[in-house]
Formats: structure tokens, C-alpha cells, sequence
């Protein structure tokens, strides 16, 4: 059994439990925490993240700075600005922020 069908039974046993109102409050927090859990698996699936492929995670930090963004940018092999290239994903510019964290694949 994998580890979100396992997560998936648990969420049907805090249901039967919600609706016969056993402990509800806090099988509701539990539920949501484990539906979370599952979203977090299944980004770790479709993007491969793992102990096997990442190499680093960091959190950007603030550099008290107002308000800016860190921008990503191909240098084309070039010190020079003018050359860069700005990253846009499905014609939208990638702005990150201060605790936007950057996973580093092995």
C-alpha cells in the first residue's frame, strides 16, 4: 500500500468519525492536515521531489529591501545585463519573494 492510500483510508475512518460527531473538532483539523498531506505527495510525485533528487532547498530571505522581487534569469553566458533573459513560464514572468523557497535537483 502506498503511503497516500494510506493517508486517503484514514481521511474515510476521520469521516465516518466526523459524522457520528466523535471528537469532531479535532478529526476535522486531522482531516485537513492529511488532505494537505496529500496534495504535498502529489506535488512530490509529478515534479520527482525526493531524498534520491534534491541536492538543497533554501528560503529566500529578506533583504529589506521595500517591496522587490527576485527575478530569474538565463545570462546567456554573458556578464552583461542587456544579454539576460528574464524567465517567463506560459508567458508570465517568474517574480519570487522573500520566504519563496528554490528546491535544487541533484
Amino acid at each position: 500500500m502506498k503511503a497516500k492510500e494510506l493517508i486517503a483510508k484514514e481521511i474515510d475512518t476521520l469521516n465516518d468519525l466526523i459524522h457520528k460527531g466523535i471528537d469532531k473538532e479535532s478529526n476535522i483539523q486531522l482531516k485537513k492536515d492529511l488532505s494537505d498531506s496529500i496534495h504535498l505527495l502529489d506535488m512530490f510525485d509529478r515534479y520527482e521531489i525526493n531524498k534520491r533528487t534534491v541536492d538543497d532547498i533554501w528560503s529566500l530571505p529578506d533583504f529589506n529591501t521595500g517591496y522587490s522581487d527576485y527575478r530569474i534569469i538565463n545570462d546567456c553566458e554573458s556578464d552583461d545585463p542587456a544579454q539576460w533573459i528574464e524567465l517567463s513560464i506560459n508567458n508570465e514572468k517568474i517574480r519570487l519573494s522573500e520566504g519563496d523557497i528554490i528546491i535544487r535537483k541533484k
